[in-house]
């Protein structure tokens, strides 16, 4: 008695597996229209694949609260980290700052790099910074994600 299910079917005429063939793609076609695409089409309108953000900030060129102190998180890691000297001086609060979104900045000014070697040279830089919450003050708060520096000319 094996393989009777397989001798049935292959003694079938051409027209009854024609008709069983385009019933099999009649009901896939329904199954997908009522119970798979309504299926995604929930999953997609939801909220699962966005993240919340605790607070809607604007994008684009800002000057608040948060780049003042993003600006001096840059300076204390950029001599911290002597990406330049420690005799260098930064410009007290002349920079440009934007949000780029998800608490991520970017701040672009000047520093003036004194060496022994050469005179004094005003350089240019951006500094990529992100805020993870808590005390703003707090260097442990921010993330520095790159710094770059303009060549001088």
């Amino acid at each position: 008695m094996p393989n009777t299910f397989q001798e049935k079917l292959a003694k079938l005429p051409k027209a009854v597996s024609v008709v069983l063939l385009i019933l099999f793609i009649v009901a896939l076609y329904v199954l997908l229209q009522k119970v798979i695409m309504p299926g995604v089409m929930t999953v997609v309108q939801s909220n699962f694949f966005f993240e919340q953000d605790e607070e809607q900030e604007e994008l684009g060129k800002i000057s608040n609260q948060r780049s003042d102190m993003a600006f001096a998180q840059c300076k204390d890691v950029m001599k911290a980290d002597k990406h330049v000297p420690e005799t260098s001086e930064f410009s007290a609060k002349d920079y440009e700052a934007w949000a780029l979104g998800g608490r991520t900045y970017l701040i672009r000014s000047t520093v003036v790099v004194t060496s022994p070697e050469q005179s004094a040279v005003e350089r240019k830089y951006a500094c990529k910074i992100k805020y993870n919450g808590g005390d703003l003050g707090d260097g442990k708060s921010w993330d520095i994600l790159g710094v770059d520096f303009n060549e001088p000319n």
